[in-house]
């Protein structure tokens, strides 16, 4: 790749075009949401359903739209990384975390799977620190299989167990 020498500093053309992209879309989605009739609508939308709803917004379709740009913004940063680091397993790391944080914390419990990727964060670094930085991914199998046998509902999500 080209590259921007400044100073000590050498920035690829490729870090650059994502630098300017990026900061363009936070540019537009700021005048987006400050001063567009829709943009105003989803944040009233997003502060209280209800109100909105009272005030003649058509929350539903607020929604849907809201559900399109954030799929839009997702898919624009996914363009802009891919070229920097794509190889076929890219997301396999995160998506093994993820999955451990959430059967940590709860698979029905949002506050829960938070502080589960909190707490395997935290244990994940200082096994990294402590013991081997090679076997770093392995804790996230490990506590998978430790909250399975003890705790199969996770920390913070209550078991629910249907009668019929």
């Amino acid at each position: 790749y080209d590259s921007v020498a400044l100073g000590e500093v050498f920035i690829s053309t490729l870090e650059i075009l994502n630098l300017i992209v990026a900061v363009a879309v936070m540019f537009f989605f700021f005048l987006f949401f400050r001063y567009s009739k829709l943009g105003l609508a989803m944040k009233a939308a997003q502060q209280n359903l209800t109100a909105a709803r009272l005030m003649g917004i058509r929350t539903n379709r607020i929604l849907m739209i809201t559900w399109g740009v954030s799929s839009l913004v997702g898919c624009m940063a996914g363009l802009l990384i891919g070229p920097v680091i794509m190889h076929p397993y890219m997301m396999w790391d995160p998506m093994l975390k993820g999955f451990a944080a959430a059967v940590l914390g709860g698979m029905t419990s949002l506050p829960g799977a938070v502080f589960g990727a909190y707490i395997l964060g935290i244990i994940e670094n200082l096994f990294g620190g402590y013991i081997s930085i090679e076997f770093k991914s392995v804790v996230a199998f490990v506590i998978i299989v430790l909250v399975l046998c003890f705790k199969p509902s996770g920390l913070f999500a209550r078991h629910y167990v249907k009668k019929v």
